[in-house]
């Protein structure tokens, strides 16, 4: 396989969209890195020249529905989450460090909320960070990523804390088929709003899997999962329950078009199957990326 098409493979790094946008009776969330794509981590090692990329992600879900404490599905009202991801990628080798690739990553997300009375939105708090990988043999990737999220976004969509999302990700590349995926968990520092109480953020865990069908045409149908759990946020002074432990179990369907070796357009919907304590997840993901 040339160059070109080792390029045209690296469909590049997850990213996250912006988790604990509230914190309510259910958190107002989304699964950990489900807006990755098929062949997400299927990247080169020993390229002579670094080489850039630029992915846009885009997202809807529908907010009108929780998983209670039970484990029940409730109606909350009308309400949409919409969030836009801007992702820069710089690809590069070290020398006399062999069969080892690596990227600097930095991502600006741009979040709007609505509900049927009123809708916040902005720029959301950025994240930024380095990933580096190997392959085992030919046809897999075992890499490590890990990006800090910086408390700087717009008030109104701002997690007002520091996060680290650190993870394990991998692929396996057979004749006609591909998997590819991650396994991680994100760590937050106490969350300060002015004129609310402080708050003990949970650790999150959580999985992403994509299962794709490789064929002789640009379209490459794939299946997803996605699943995260997290724990319980107290308050800082009086250690009460802020926001009870949450998880959620979604799968989805989509396809990935590669119209040139260097650029592709990912589409998806996913569902939640189970969960509890948190927002439904039922939306829709996009992805663009473009490599030069």
């Amino acid at each position: 396989m040339n160059r070109s098409m080792k390029i045209a493979r690296a469909l590049l790094l997850g990213a996250t969209t912006l988790a604990s946008l509230a914190a309510t009776q259910a958190r107002a969330s989304d699964i950990t890195f489900a807006v990755i794509g098929p062949q997400e981590y299927n990247l080169p090692v020993n390229f002579a020249t670094p080489f850039n990329a630029f992915v846009q992600y885009g997202e809807w879900n529908n907010q009108s529905q929780v998983y209670n404490s039970s484990g029940h599905v409730t109606n909350v009202g009308e309400g949409n989450l919409y969030v836009g991801l801007s992702k820069y990628v710089r690809f590069f080798t070290i020398d006399g460090i062999p069969d080892v690739g690596f990227a600097y990553e930095v991502i600006v997300p741009l979040v709007q909320v609505q509900q049927k009375t009123a809708a916040n939105g902005g720029i959301g708090d950025p994240l930024t960070g380095p990933a580096v990988w190997f392959k085992p043999n030919g046809n897999s990737t075992l890499g490590f990523q890990s990006f800090v999220q910086v408390p700087i976004g717009e008030t109104a969509v701002s997690n007002h804390y520091w996060a680290n999302y650190s993870s394990m990700f991998f692929d396996y590349q057979w004749e006609h088929a591909a998997i590819t995926g991650n396994l991680g968990a994100v760590f937050r520092s106490t969350q300060n709003i002015s004129g609310a109480p402080d708050v003990d953020e949970g650790t999150t865990g959580h999985l992403n899997v994509r299962l794709s069908w490789k064929n002789q045409t640009i379209f490459q149908p794939f299946l997803a999962l996605d699943w995260q759990a997290t724990s319980v946020a107290h308050y800082s002074q009086s250690n009460l329950v802020a926001s009870p432990a949450s998880n959620e179990t979604a799968l989805g369907i989509g396809v990935m078009a590669q119209f040139t070796p260097a650029a592709s357009l990912t589409l998806r919907y996913s569902h939640d199957v189970a969960g509890l304590n948190t927002t439904l997840t039922n939306g829709a993901y996009m992805k663009f990326a473009y490599v030069w």
